[in-house]
């Protein structure tokens, strides 16, 4: 699905200016977004800051060890509440890889692109020493990263594989692994500049792979949702000869019993959709073979979306039923979803970060 409306939000944090191309924007799938004019239906554009963000590699080679930068200190306590005092040390800071120093070490097992990771960050320009982001800035929190998104900066993935909570990490991404050759006008950053990034690890975690639990049956009138094929494959969902409802509808199938999912927070969903006229699928994650990751409660995905899966439980399976009034509009989401079209959705919870 696809935004509405910019996210301003997104523009200032973090997740928008380096991590990713934008608020879940992978080209060809993301999550339910809110009413724009083009591309898939499941992609998301919100927060871009223009230029070119290559997507990540999967972090297959491990990044440098030292090299680069030796000479760079980060003073103050990992309490992820207080900015470190960072020193570059000699400029300019050029790889051609990724190079990573740990800085304070943390502990449990390293991340992997399986893995979300939380953390505050600074990142600075090598070239130049400015610093370009500063994840303590007032009114910033802990940000989350799941690394195997296929929209994370190839460098940015790279410099979190290994990553401990309670960790200090320094990594550098080059060019190749960043903005490429056209840099990033934006960010003042240069096609030859070299970013410089300095993370503290507040928690390093796993999302579910797929929703367990005895399903209950919808509600009467409302459509039925059969897992034939297993969890990890889209449902068969029939849609009732009856009128389509008026108002949303939401069903919980499952009932997860893991974290409450909070206004603000990324989730991370498997979600299939299907218009209530004649059953068609006009979007799905399983179809894709991925989960998508999108902010939940915040104006950028569609309201039906909004208003029903903030306060569920992870490992929840959802069920809702969402009338034009609540998704698209009377503009609709064309070619798919016209603006009379209700939606039906099953939605599987699988994180909140």
């Amino acid at each position: 699905m696809r935004p509405n409306r910019p996210a301003a939000r997104a523009a200032v944090a973090l997740i928008a200016t380096f991590g990713l191309t934008g608020l879940a924007a992978c080209g060809s799938a993301s999550s339910p977004s809110a009413g724009s004019t083009g591309g898939s239906t499941a992609a998301s554009t919100a927060g871009s800051t223009g230029g070119s963000t290559p997507a990540a590699t999967g972090a297959k080679t491990p990044a440098a060890d030292g090299g680069a930068l030796t000479g760079l200190t980060a003073t103050g306590a990992v309490d992820l509440k207080t900015a470190p005092k960072v020193s570059l040390g000699k400029t300019p800071i050029s790889t051609k890889v990724v190079d990573r120093r740990v800085l304070t070490e943390g502990t449990g097992p390293g991340a992997t692109t399986a893995d979300t990771v939380r953390l505050r960050a600074q990142i600075f320009n090598g070239t130049s020493g400015k610093l370009l982001d500063d994840g303590y800035a007032q009114g910033r929190a802990a940000e989350g990263y799941r690394l195997g998104r296929a929209d994370l900066i190839a460098g940015f993935t790279d410099g979190l594989v290994g990553a401990t909570k309670g960790a200090r990490i320094a990594f550098t991404i080059p060019p190749e692994k960043g903005f490429g050759s056209a840099g990033n006008q934006n960010l003042g950053v240069a096609g030859t500049d070299t970013i410089v990034v300095v993370a503290d690890i507040a928690d390093v975690h796993s999302a579910l792979s797929q929703i367990d639990g005895a399903q209950t049956a919808a509600p009467a009138g409302l459509p039925t949702v059969e897992f034939t094929n297993g969890p990890t494959k889209e449902p068969t969902v029939t849609v009732p000869k009856s009128a389509a409802p008026t108002t949303t509808q939401q069903a919980t199938l499952v009932q997860g019993n893991g974290a409450t999912v909070e206004k603000g927070q990324t989730i991370t969903a498997q979600y299939h959709g299907v218009l209530w006229k004649d059953g068609s699928v006009f979007d799905s994650s399983w179809q894709r073979g991925a989960a998508a990751d999108f902010p939940i409660g915040v104006g950028q995905v569609i309201p039906g979306w909004d208003k029903t899966l903030v306060g569920k439980k992870v490992g929840s399976r959802v069920l809702l039923v969402i009338p034009p009034a609540d998704g698209y509009g009377t503009a609709g989401s064309p070619p798919k979803i016209a603006g009379t079209d209700t939606l039906v959705f099953v939605v599987d919870i699988l994180d909140a970060y």
